[in-house]
């Protein structure tokens, strides 16, 4: 059951930095830059939606009880818990990253606890 709870919460929270990776997307693209400027200029867009995307998979299928919901969650949770250095390397205000610490932070115990805790 614990596991189940870790994977739906993680699933949440890396659904709604998915989102806000993808909607920072679309806003880039709708004034008028290409798409792969918006992913890619700087990296950390596409990064983030990468990152997310493995942990709200891994996230579902731990919270479905499915084989190797870790195995995407925990790569996914590491990937975005690096993110706010990669920014912080690339001279971005800590403004703009500290929520990316705390969040990054939230996922790493999430999927640690989807690692270490016993399948049920």
């Amino acid at each position: 059951m614990i596991r189940r709870l870790a994977g739906a919460a993680l699933a949440l929270i890396a659904l709604w930095l998915l989102w806000q990776g993808v909607s920072a997307v679309q806003l880039i693209v709708s004034r008028g830059s290409p798409l792969d400027d918006a992913l890619l200029q700087p990296p950390t867009s596409l990064w983030r939606i990468v990152a997310a995307g493995l942990a709200v998979i891994g996230g579902l299928l731990a919270a479905l009880n499915i084989k190797g919901g870790g195995w995407f969650a925990v790569p996914g949770a590491i990937l975005f818990a690096a993110l706010p250095g990669a920014m912080a390397a690339m001279g971005t205000d800590s403004s703009l990253w500290m929520d990316e610490v705390i969040s990054g932070g939230a996922m790493v115990v999430l999927a640690g606890a989807l690692a270490f805790v016993k399948r049920s």
